[in-house]
């Protein structure tokens, strides 16, 4: 086992992906995150080695390489210099299209200099991505993906010219990724330069190449057979026994207390309760430090904030941490004195964005704890959830966040901004951002699988109608998901005669039933009672309700219903989702606008 960088990984040896393994599977999320943490770790002078995890290999074994997108004797490859990929496919696939989208950045900038074009660009990328055994017309790449999306791969890196359907699942997610990392590395240095890091798009480029090639390691675990590397596989994925940055932090507070540890720290927990104290450490050290501490840093950092003050008089050091727990626990579990407050908070919960928590209690923190009970701390939470919103829809990294909220606090703490000011840097961050038209057009091809996540964005969306019509009272929350085209379907009876293009029906679950045009909020029964019946069906069911029942009919009762039937009385099909997502985005851009002045 060695702890290797991406130009020793592809220094040698082939990695291909086995027949059994899944397509290239990463979405703008997680692409959009590794981004941003080359990018952090780039402006840190201080970082030198950065971890991304393991890959785990096996020697190649042709009986499960049938798929691979290139055949080794037309690039006089030996098959014993080419390793199966069982674990890692992912990051080294995305990792690989970050270098393409740094070659090409580089290569169409007119400001840089021809001789770092040819020596950066050209050779070092190049030498990294590619094989030296052919000198061919082609050069073989140094990571062998499957099919389709090998094909893909191929073509992005000029390697082939087998053609591949973009359409597909997996060659979609792979040109999404080069297309996010091309606009993140372009816009990087903008925002280098800004900052006073690099004066030129030359050394930011290097940098940024520095960084992938020698600051970032993986671990390398070689295994015998297949056996041995899906036990390998299954350790790395499972639940490790190692004590958590909680559990040491506790150790530290016991060898503070003299005896008086247990009973306090057991209150302490309560506060803020037991699955959310590392991120209170999170939380509060962001709000003394004005930026992120690592988890695993915390312990160190518990220590150099707290060791003094807890030797000098524990019981106010106590005492204090203590009420900082309370409030974070107050706001973490939507226990504060305002119910819209706490409306909103629970909101949060539903979209899964434990980074919005730090500037909540940083803002509650530094004002004082009244002020969680204004108006104007409601905006701020309003303005908060529109921007987590829009950048959620828009496959935004939440790392992004950070940036923000520490421009905040600083603001807070060093420059005695009110709270309005705040407010005014969210909207403008907003605006700034992701401007309604990107928004809009996201949402319109928003597909998601969460059903919590989806039940807060239709709630709100019929809440907005409800309003429009005059209707004041809110939609309950606890409604299911219905899914208008059912996740259990047949296309020959949902379509009948309607042919179904095919460069959708490879990925018609993702991009269309799970679509947000494609559902809607129903009662339960309702819902059970629609099942997964043909179109007909359900128009019953949303007329009616539940057979037998004679009140609170869904197409009385949820204006997404009555929408949805009064657009599409007969059929609904895959061309239908997309008019009723257009439309849904049209509310949305309403719905989530920056809004900065009190109403």
């Amino acid at each position: 086992m060695d702890f290797l960088r991406i130009s020793k990984i592809f220094a040698d040896d082939y990695y291909a992906v086995p027949d059994y393994q899944r397509d290239y599977e990463w979405t703008n999320v997680q692409n959009a995150t590794l981004i941003d943490d080359v990018l952090q770790i780039a402006k840190d002078v201080n970082a030198t080695n950065h971890f991304f995890g393991a890959i785990v290999t096996i020697p190649y074994e042709d009986g499960t390489g049938t798929s691979k997108s290139i055949q080794f004797v037309n690039y006089c490859i030996d098959s014993n210099k080419v390793k199966h990929v069982v674990d890692g496919q992912q990051r080294l696939t995305s990792f690989s299209i970050l270098l393409k989208a740094l070659q090409d950045c580089i290569a169409s900038d007119e400001t840089i200099s021809d001789s770092f074009k040819e020596n950066i660009a050209k050779r070092q990328i190049s030498n990294i991505l590619l094989g030296n055994d052919y000198y061919g017309e082609y050069a073989a790449p140094r990571l062998i993906l499957n099919g389709n999306t090998g094909n893909c791969y191929n073509e992005l890196l000029k390697v082939s010219t087998a053609s591949c359907n973009r359409a597909k699942r997996g060659a979609k997610r792979l040109l999404a990724a080069y297309k996010l990392y091309m606009q993140e590395l372009q816009s990087g240095f903008l925002q280098f330069k800004e900052e006073g890091i690099c004066t030129n798009s030359q050394d930011y480029y290097q940098k940024v190449l520095t960084t992938i090639t020698s600051k970032i390691n993986f671990v390398e675990i070689e295994c015998d057979a297949s056996s041995d590397a899906f036990q390998v596989f299954d350790s790395l994925n499972g639940k490790g026994l190692d004590l958590t940055a909680a559990d040491r932090i506790k150790n530290i507070f016991m060898s503070w207390s003299q005896g008086q540890g247990v009973q306090k720290w057991d209150v302490l927990v309560s506060e803020i309760g037991e699955d959310y104290l590392a991120n209170f450490f999170v939380t509060l050290f962001f709000y003394h430090e004005k930026k992120r501490i690592a988890k695993n840093k915390l312990p160190e950092e518990f220590k150099a904030q707290y060791k003094d003050s807890a030797a000098a008089n524990f019981d106010f050091f106590y005492n204090d941490l203590k009420r900082s727990g309370e409030l974070f626990g107050k706001l973490r579990k939507a226990k504060t004195e305002s119910e819209g407050l706490n409306a909103i908070i629970k909101d949060f919960e539903s979209l899964n964005i434990d980074q919005v928590y730090v500037l909540l209690f940083a803002a509650a923190k530094h004002y004082g704890e009244t002020i969680i009970n204004t108006s104007e701390y409601k905006l701020f939470a309003e303005n908060l959830q529109k921007l987590i919103v829009r950048m959620q829809v828009c496959e935004k990294s939440a790392n992004k966040l950070d940036s923000l909220f520490s421009r905040c606090v600083t603001a807070m703490k060093d420059k005695a901004a009110p709270i309005s000011l705040i407010i005014t840097m969210i909207s403008d961050e907003i605006n700034t951002s992701v401007s309604d038209e990107v928004f809009k057009s996201a949402f319109s091809h928003f597909c998601i699988k969460d059903n919590k996540v989806a039940e807060f964005y239709l709630r709100h969306i019929e809440d907005y109608l409800r309003k429009k019509a005059g209707d004041r009272n809110p939609t309950p929350r606890g409604l299911t998901v219905e899914h208008i085209i059912p996740q259990i379907y047949d296309l020959n009876v949902w379509y009948g005669n309607t042919p179904i293009p095919a460069e959708i029906a490879d990925d018609f679950r993702a991009s269309v039933v799970e679509n947000i045009g494609n559902k809607a909020l129903l009662y339960g029964d309702d819902n059970t009672s629609a099942g997964n019946g043909d179109y007909n069906s359900k128009l019953e069911v949303y007329r009616n309700g539940k057979r037998g029942q004679d009140n609170g009919t869904p197409i009385s009762t949820f204006k997404l219903i009555k929408n949805l039937i009064d657009e599409n009385p007969q059929t609904f099909y895959h061309t239908n989702v997309g008019i009723r997502a257009t439309k849904m985005a049209e509310w949305a851009v309403e719905i989530w606008k920056a809004d900065d002045v009190l109403r």
